[in-house]
């Protein structure tokens, strides 16, 4: 009669274990997730999408995808001291790579260069220092 019941349990546990694992906040998805590019009325223009399904960063027909297991606000340190560079507001955290999320005076952006080393080969040197803005409309996610 026990075996069946530690096998019950084992099954319970890896059941959830991914539920567990995930701690991508639905709330840090609202305020921060979409669809990011340097021109967002160019539809051949990179793009970089935040989603509970996923990261990606997509260009000309090439992409990098990750799962996305979490979001932290306290990336750089929670200590008063912590040097958090100006204008971070949320990292994003895949398995591949991470997405950094940054807000001033223009609004919210995501910077590739100094971030995401992963996106060079996808966007290109020029785009890697361009100024990814959220675009304006519904949350997308990657396919």
């Amino acid at each position: 009669m026990r075996i069946p019941m530690i096998g019950l349990m084992a099954w319970v546990c890896l059941a959830t274990a991914p539920v567990a694992a995930q701690d991508l906040r639905p709330e840090s998805l609202a305020l921060y997730g979409g669809t990011y590019s340097p021109d967002c009325d160019n539809p051949a223009a990179p793009r970089v999408r935040i989603a509970a399904n996923g990261l990606e960063i997509a260009n000309a027909g090439r992409a990098v995808r990750t799962r996305a297991t979490m979001d932290s606000y306290t990336s750089f340190g929670a200590a008063p001291t912590s040097p958090v560079p100006e204008g971070y507001k949320v990292e994003f955290i895949g398995d591949e790579f991470s997405l950094y999320v940054f807000e001033d005076a223009k609004g919210l952006f995501v910077p590739l260069h100094d971030y995401v080393p992963a996106a060079a080969p996808i966007v290109g040197a020029q785009a890697m220092k361009a100024r990814f803005v959220r675009c304006a409309g519904a949350l997308k996610s990657p396919r």
